[in-house]
């Protein structure tokens, strides 16, 4: 098979280690161990590709924050702590990065100066996504039984907030679209909410249901997050529980198809070639990977060692 070249950083939890692995050959070429003791939850990669970002969960509900050059493969030997990360983003730039803590508290962290700011805490949520582009922060939030949206500026004044019919598990963007996927509760089946900020009024989303709630058979699919393509008309939503990937067109508001893997995924990563992606597993914590076109599972990964959900894909 002919690859476009490529390369992965991936979180290897039983050697502590962030791994630099050529992708097309499948070899490590570069191991960063990172301290015993340290939990990761997000790896985020800076806009340039010579820095990487990762966030750490540590005791008694601190973290750090890991700093990777990746020219020299080192750590930048002092970490910033920082409250435990559940959830943690980058902006376009770089020069801020945005955390939620397990209690839903908002902080900002200035990558440069390495300093923190908290920005507020909402009552009663928990937070379980989490984006940011040039101007805005964008917030998804558990309620009982319910879920919303919140979106902020970098200072964390909120300017707007929407209700989600069901309940969220994740967000993403797309230009002006704010993507959530969302998980059913008493009321609502599966699916994704597009929310598009450049229609004259962007509370109403578009919601392109994935599993209807009279046709769940008492499995749900739990559409967990959600990938764009990079023709950014497109997008695929991972449904953790049912092992299946759903494929949109975002323009029309469509499912366009469905790719059955018979396996849990919970994260797509498409690589340079766009025919084909790597998906990460909370379940296995292996990879898979996939062709998009053919819409079948190409190789499992067989290594004993624990890869977390996250990664990044250098080109």
């Amino acid at each position: 098979m002919d690859w476009a070249p490529y390369k992965l950083l991936l979180i290897d939890a039983t050697a502590h280690a962030l791994l630099m692995v050529d992708g097309a050959k499948s070899e490590v070429l570069a191991e960063l161990a990172y301290p015993d003791g340290y939990v990761p939850t997000a790896l985020a990669l800076a806009p340039d590709a010579n820095r990487a970002y990762l966030a750490t969960a540590g005791n008694n509900g601190s973290g750090w924050l890991l700093v990777a050059d990746l020219h020299s493969l080192s750590f930048c030997p002092s970490p910033m702590e920082i409250p435990h990360p559940m959830q943690f983003t980058l902006t376009p730039d770089g020069a801020a990065a945005y955390l939620a803590d397990p209690g839903g508290m908002l902080y900002a962290v200035d990558t440069a100066a390495m300093t923190l700011t908290s920005l507020g805490q909402p009552e009663n949520a928990s937070c379980v996504g989490i984006a940011a582009d040039s101007q805005k922060v964008y917030t998804a939030w558990e309620h009982q039984n319910s879920g919303s949206i919140a979106i902020f500026n970098h200072r964390g004044q909120l300017i707007q907030e929407h209700a989600i019919a069901g309940i969220p598990t994740n967000i993403a963007l797309n230009g002006a679209q704010i993507l959530v996927p969302f998980t059913a509760n008493s009321f609502t089946g599966e699916g994704l909410a597009i929310f598009d900020q450049a229609k004259p009024d962007d509370s109403i989303p578009s919601v392109i249901t994935i599993q209807c709630p009279l046709h769940t058979n008492g499995l749900k699919a739990y559409p967990c997050s959600v990938t764009v393509a990079p023709d950014r008309h497109s997008a695929y939503v991972i449904n953790e529980d049912s092992g299946s990937i759903t494929k949109l067109d975002l323009k029309l508001a469509e499912v366009t198809g469905n790719i059955t893997l018979g396996r849990s995924i919970s994260n797509l990563y498409i690589l340079p070639d766009p025919r084909f992606a790597v998906a990460t597993s909370n379940m296995f914590a292996d990879l898979a990977l996939i062709d998009l076109v053919n819409e079948r599972l190409l190789s499992v990964t067989t290594s004993p060692n624990e890869i977390l959900s996250c990664l990044a894909v250098l080109g």
